[in-house]
C-alpha cells in the first residue's frame, strides 16, 4: 500500500508467552491495547499502533494469506472456498473439521483451483477472475530492474558525486545509471543551463572510460514551462542520451490548460520520458487536473515514456494509472529521483507499485538490457 494505517507481525514459536513479553517491552511501545496468549496489540510512540500474531508453523501460510491483501480480496476467496464446500480461515483451509492445506500460501491458493496471486495484486479487482482462468499476467520482480534513469547529483544540489551514484549504482547490480539534473527554470534547485550541460556531457565521457561495469548515461530533467515549451534549447537536449521533462510549477491549471501543456511536451521529438506524471505528494498535495486518458494516447502515438517515481512521498504513476498505461500500451519506467546514494533503495517501492498495477518486463523499459532500453527513446 502507498501507505499504512498500522502494523501486523506474524511469528511462529513454539513458546508464545516469552513472544509476547518480549513484544509488550519493546522501547517503543508506549500503551498496550491488549495482552493474550497468542495475540497482543500496542501502541508505538510514533503514533501507529501494532498487532502481533503468534501462530504454529503448520497455519503459517493460511494466516499470512489471511493478513496479506485487502479485505475485499479475502472475502472473495472465502466465498470461493464455501462454494466447494470448505472454510478458510487464518488457521488453514478446511473440509469440517480436517485441516486440508495450510502450511504455504501457494496451497492455499492451488486448492481453491487458482493461480498463485502475488501480494501486491491482492486487490480483488480482476485477479481472483485472471487467476481462475490461468491469465495473470507476469508481473515484473524486484531483481529485474538494470539501471536507474532519474538522479540527482552535486552538479545541482545533490549530496553525492557521479562517481559517487555510479559506484553505488554498481553495488546494486546495475547495468547503466542515468543522470537526470534539474535545468535552469528550477533555480531553487541549482538548476543546470545549456552550458553547464554540454560540460556535464564531457565529463560523463570521461567517466565512461574511467569507470568500469556500468555504463553512465546523461539526461536531464527539464522543465515543462506554462505552455508546454521546454526550458532547455532543442539543440542542447538532442545530445543528450535521453531527456526526462516534467511539471514544476504552476500546477492549479485548468484541466484542458495543463492537459495540452504536457501535450505539447510530449510532441518534442526530444523528450523521451514524463517525470511523476500526475505531480501528486502523497498526503501533501493533490494531483493536478488532466485528462489521463488523452495523455496516454499521445503518449503512445509520439513513443513518451511515463515514469513511476519511486520516491516515497511521490509513488506517480499510482496503481490504478500504471494498469492503464499498460492496458494502452504505454511503456514506462521505474526511477527513484534519487538526491543522495541512500534513496537508490527506494527503487523498491517504484517496483512495488508497479506491481500493484500488474505492469511486467516488457511494460519497464529499464528491465531491459542498455541497448534495447536505448532504442526505446525517440532519438
Amino acid at each position: 500500500k502507498e501507505t499504512i494505517g498500522d502494523v501486523d507481525f506474524l511469528v511462529i514459536s513454539e513458546r508464545p508467552g516469552k513472544v509476547m513479553d518480549f513484544f509488550v517491552s519493546l522501547p517503543g511501545v508506549i500503551k498496550i491495547w491488549s495482552k493474550g496468549a497468542t495475540k497482543s496489540s500496542v501502541r508505538m510512540k510514533e503514533g501507529f499502533d501494532v498487532d502481533l500474531r503468534v501462530i504454529p508453523i503448520k497455519s503459517y501460510g493460511a494466516a499470512l494469506q489471511y493478513f496479506t491483501g485487502s479485505k475485499e480480496h479475502n472475502i472473495a476467496l472465502r466465498k470461493i472456498a464455501i462454494d466447494k464446500g470448505l472454510k478458510l480461515n487464518e488457521y488453514g483451509l478446511f473440509k469440517g473439521s480436517k485441516m486440508i492445506v495450510a502450511e504455504t500460501e501457494e496451497e492455499i491458493y492451488k486448492a481453491l483451483g487458482l493461480s498463485y496471486i502475488e501480494p501486491e495484486m491482492r486487490e480483488n479487482q480482476g485477479e481472483i477472475e485472471a487467476a481462475l482462468s490461468g491469465n495473470l499476467p507476469k508481473i515484473i520482480g524486484y531483481q529485474d530492474i538494470r539501471g536507474d534513469l532519474h538522479i540527482q547529483t552535486s552538479w545541482n544540489g545533490g549530496h553525492h558525486s557521479i562517481e559517487e551514484m555510479a559506484e553505488e549504482a554498481k553495488k546494486m547490480g546495475y547495468e547503466y545509471l542515468g543522470i537526470s539534473e534539474h535545468t535552469k527554470f528550477l533555480r531553487i534547485e541549482h538548476g543546470l543551463d545549456e552550458k553547464q550541460l554540454l560540460l556535464q556531457r564531457k565529463y560523463i565521457e570521461k567517466l565512461n572510460k574511467k569507470i568500469r561495469g556500468i555504463k553512465i548515461l546523461q539526461g536531464c530533467e527539464a522543465n515543462i514551462l506554462s505552455d508546454g515549451s521546454i526550458d532547455i534549447d532543442d539543440k542542447v537536449l538532442a545530445q543528450l542520451d535521453y531527456v526526462i521533462a516534467g511539471v514544476h510549477s504552476q500546477m492549479k491549471l485548468p484541466k484542458e490548460k495543463m492537459t495540452e501543456r504536457i501535450i505539447r511536451a510530449m510532441k518534442n521529438p526530444n523528450v523521451d520520458i514524463i517525470s511523476h506524471p500526475t505531480g501528486r505528494l502523497i498526503q501533501r498535495r493533490d494531483e493536478y487536473q488532466i485528462d489521463f486518458e488523452k495523455i496516454l494516447k499521445v503518449a503512445k502515438k509520439t513513443g513518451t515514456i511515463l515514469e513511476i517515481n519511486s520516491f516515497p512521498e511521490r509513488l506517480d504513476l499510482n496503481d490504478q494509472n500504471i494498469r492503464r498505461a499498460k492496458e494502452a500500451g504505454v511503456k514506462m519506467v521505474i526511477n527513484t529521483d534519487a538526491h543522495q546514494k541512500e534513496q537508490l533503495r527506494y527503487i523498491e517501492l517504484g517496483i512495488a507499485q508497479a506491481r500493484r498495477g500488474w505492469a511486467g518486463g516488457k511494460d519497464i523499459i529499464n528491465s531491459w538490457p542498455l541497448e534495447k532500453m536505448l532504442k526505446a527513446f525517440k532519438g
